[in-house]
């Protein structure tokens, strides 16, 4: 695990990524934040693994071909997305492609 240098008056947070380089957002992000005055202190736990799950991929993949993603406020229906990886973008463009 790579680790920010914690005081005992640091408040110890996990971030669950690899670290970015030369520079990470997140990093940069919570060494600058206070929590009740408290510094924090970020240590990233990379990923071990990447690989994806067909069940979710469908999910995704019906929710396309229905059209549930899109901007009315039906319900089951979702009005947009949020990506958290660049592997999360390169599945989903992989589905759309499709």
């Amino acid at each position: 695990m790579s680790a920010t240098t914690a005081d005992a008056g640091s408040i110890p947070i996990f971030l669950l990524k690899t670290k970015s380089t030369p520079h990470d957002g997140y990093e940069e992000y919570f060494s600058a934040l206070k929590l009740e005055g408290r510094e924090l202190a970020p240590t990233f736990v990379p990923v071990l693994e990447h690989k994806l799950l067909e069940p979710g991929l469908d999910t995704v993949r019906q929710l396309l071909r229905s059209q549930g993603i899109n901007n009315s406020c039906d319900e089951g229906t979702y009005g947009g997305m949020i990506f958290t990886s660049q592997r999360a973008v390169e599945a989903f463009a992989s589905l759309v492609a499709e």
